[in-house]
């Protein structure tokens, strides 16, 4: 039986957005095994692999950010050394980190095919970056030109980052792939009643004052900065100035003593009768589900945002910019609203349109999109093809 090593960052990625595919694999007769790094909840998700079938072998630091060649380095040999006692026939590796750490342990491992995937540019390919920032920038597209004459093929979540890096790469079209994020699998996602939605409209309203009788919007979304917060916030208090028709919520973890988010007392005090902060929720998927729209206007470099794709699968209003790995996600007026990024008055805006929208209409248009584009059984598939059917250069 043929064998893959996947190489993924964290555990969590590892158990929620890369199991379609680990499972596909093994579905279709190959071993599989994952290195990862740790990140939030590593023992419970390292169980969650280990009870698929998958092998895992921990790598503590590879959850890390930044681009330290030192610590690639390190992680490369010992990546290298668990290849060599596992000896796939192939290594395919997820994130920029996870991407060169494994083309330094391949290079002198010729037999071994590799497949990197980038899931998006992150913070390093930001508009407005400092001189560090594109020194950092220049070194990893140096690292994926050098990598070019290693992997097979690449993939990407996106169009732009396809044309960003995979042109600084200068490999022949044919070799760049593209997929719409990481896939969904609807039968990971836990149902949700109408029971339920009722259930989680009262305890909106006994807990943050939000009536039963508005519609929802919802940012699912970490407190950082280039997701949009301010703008959402601001946005949402101006509309709440003009109707009384909707409420807004952010769901999502806070950034506490960073600079690049907000903390949970700087957005206590941005909360305001119909605008609140819920924290992090565990039911994420019953909170999206009692929405009407969901909202991410981000300004960072995505690769697809997975709450978009849960929004599209929940048939929701989707409110978004025209950033890479989001604008996909949306077509203007037609399952949503897209908007240019950092304008808290183009949210307003939208935020106002969505009051004539059609629901119906609208939840058809974006469970359309997500079964054409996002769900998991079509990204899966191109990735077993691939295993299947290795790409072989001419000439």
């Amino acid at each position: 039986m043929k064998k893959i090593l996947y190489v993924c960052n964290t555990a969590g990625i590892a158990a929620r957005f890369r199991l379609p595919v680990l499972k596909g694999a093994l579905a279709n007769g190959y071993i599989v095994e994952c290195i990862c790094g740790d990140g939030i909840d590593a023992a419970a998700h390292f169980e969650t692999l280990s009870s698929t079938g998958v092998t895992v072998h921990r790598l503590p630091g590879l959850e890390a950010d930044g681009l330290s060649v030192g610590q690639l380095w390190t992680q490369s040999k010992a990546i290298g050394e668990i290849v060599d006692r596992t000896r796939p026939d192939i290594v395919h590796a997820f994130t920029h980190r996870a991407n060169v750490a494994s083309y330094l342990a391949l290079r002198k491992r010729p037999k071994i095919r590799f497949i990197p995937n980038v899931t998006g540019a992150g913070r390093l390919f930001e508009q407005g970056a400092s001189s560090m920032t594109r020194a950092k920038r220049a070194a990893m597209l140096g690292f994926y030109r050098a990598m070019s004459t290693r992997c097979e093929v690449i993939y990407f979540q996106n169009a732009a980052d396809a044309q960003e890096i995979g042109e600084s790469m200068n490999i022949s079209p044919e070799r760049i792939r593209l997929t719409c994020g990481s896939g969904l699998d609807p039968g990971s996602v836990e149902a949700v009643s109408d029971v339920d939605v009722a259930e989680m409209r009262i305890a909106l309203e006994r807990d943050h004052g939000i009536d039963p009788n508005r519609r929802l919007f919802v940012l699912p979304s970490r407190a950082l900065h280039s997701k949009g917060v301010a703008e959402f916030y601001a946005a949402a208090a101006r509309y709440l100035d003009l109707f009384d028709d909707c409420a807004f919520l952010h769901a999502g973890e806070t950034v506490e003593g960073a600079l690049a988010g907000f903390d949970a007392a700087t957005l206590g005090r941005m909360q305001r009768p119909g605008l609140a902060f819920l924290g992090f929720r565990t039911d994420i998927i019953t909170v999206m589900a009692s929405a009407f729209g969901v909202v991410l206007p981000s300004y960072y470099r995505e690769g697809t945002p997975r709450a978009l794709i849960e929004g599209l699968y929940l048939g929701k209003m989707i409110v978004t910019t025209d950033m890479p790995g989001c604008r996909e996600t949306v077509i203007d007026g037609w399952n949503g609203h897209m908007l240019s990024p950092r304008s808290a008055d183009a949210l307003l805006a939208a935020f106002v349109a969505a009051r004539d929208a059609d629901v119906k209409r609208i939840e058809a248009n974006s469970r359309h999109l997500f079964e054409r584009k996002y769900h998991a059984d079509r990204i899966v598939g191109a990735y077993l093809a691939q295993y299947d059917n290795p790409y072989v250069q001419s000439g």
